[in-house]
């Protein structure tokens, strides 16, 4: 169990991803890139811990899996040395807390955007154990392909959301 994973995806790069590119992928997105994101984390500990569980399935239905999630980011990086204590259950509710603001009206729904905060914590947490596990490795700054293509897709998701409120007005 608790073995390391050593090997970025493609071998020269860490695994750990800059919170500003993160920050930015979700607002693009309007939150939806937390999908490939958590499935990318749930891969990791599948593999890492082995267990029998679907990366896709958690990553689908991530606000219900985010409590665990935030408890397995925390663990492995306080095994490594992080300092920052955060609470998987105050990450969780506070998350909830702005995924219940979007079904509001008007700028409350807007004000659901920051369920970005709770997410960078364990971001934070996860980047911290790959830059004990990744030291020599250099950190992406550069979108990836894939990554471009999330943007695309955010920015057409914006620009309909935006013909769609102007239409009605």
């Amino acid at each position: 169990m608790n073995k390391s994973l050593n090997n970025p995806g493609d071998g020269q790069f860490s695994n750990i991803m800059p919170v500003w590119k993160f920050c930015t992928l979700y607002l693009f997105t309007g939150g939806l890139y937390q999908i490939p994101w958590a499935h990318k984390q749930w891969k990791m500990f599948k593999e890492r811990e082995t267990l029998n569980i679907s990366a896709w399935f958690r990553a689908w239905f991530f606000p219900f899996y985010l409590y665990t999630l935030a408890q397995k980011s925390f663990a492995i990086a306080e095994e490594q040395g992080y300092r920052e204590k955060h609470s998987p259950f105050q990450v969780t509710l506070v998350y909830w807390i702005f995924l219940v603001l979007e079904i509001l009206p008007g700028i409350w729904g807007l004000i659901s955007i920051l369920a970005i905060l709770p997410l960078v914590t364990v971001l934070k947490a996860i980047n911290y154990y790959w830059k004990q596990q990744q030291p020599d490795l250099q950190i992406r700054e550069s979108f990836t392909g894939r990554e471009v293509v999330w943007i695309i897709l955010g920015v057409i998701l914006w620009l309909w959301i935006i013909i769609s409120i102007l239409a009605e007005g």
